[in-house]
């Protein structure tokens, strides 16, 4: 099976004039900085491994410095580049999910009764599901109370009290 890599920041800009890089993570509250999983870049539409020297923590996001890079010139070719980790390296706590996992599942409610499939998450203090069908849409919070179970391998979500939330 072939490798899924997912984007998960990238590199703003060159800092200082070692070639450090300013690395913007688009999920902030996420571990997967403080996890040894490999660095990737898209070049030419093939994923090259990172060879990174050095991570550390900064004000607005993490300072990187590569092998091989060691000035600020050579740094600025990474500017806005996308950098991205193989799916299989995250690690996932119960009940939590990549949203790209989620678009597209289906959903049914208690009644067994397929209502529509997820087609968009709204991230917030409680994410929100839309779940689009020919006839209804819905907008529910994805909480222990609307939502029975996600069922990733057989593409589905058991979905309670739909009606509440129909727009």
């Amino acid at each position: 099976m072939n490798p899924v890599y997912i984007d998960i920041g990238e590199f703003i800009k060159p800092h200082g004039i070692l070639g450090e890089l300013l690395f913007n993570l688009y999920n902030p509250s996420s571990n997967v900085m403080d996890s040894d999983c490999e660095l990737f870049i898209k070049e030419n539409g093939a994923y090259q491994k990172l060879k990174i020297e050095k991570i550390r923590q900064a004000n607005k996001g993490y300072l990187i410095k590569l092998n091989g890079i060691d000035s600020i010139e050579s740094a600025e070719k990474f500017k806005r580049t996308s950098v991205y980790i193989n799916k299989t390296d995250i690690k996932f706590d119960k009940d939590e999910f990549l949203i790209s996992d989620l678009i597209g599942l289906n959903c049914y409610n208690e009644k067994k009764i397929n209502i529509g499939s997820v087609s968009e998450i709204y991230g917030g203090e409680t994410d929100v599901m839309e779940i689009k069908s020919n006839s209804a849409v819905y907008l529910v919070p994805m909480t222990a109370e609307n939502i029975e179970t996600i069922d990733i391998k057989n593409s589905k979500i058991s979905v309670k009290n739909e009606n509440n939330y129909r727009i």
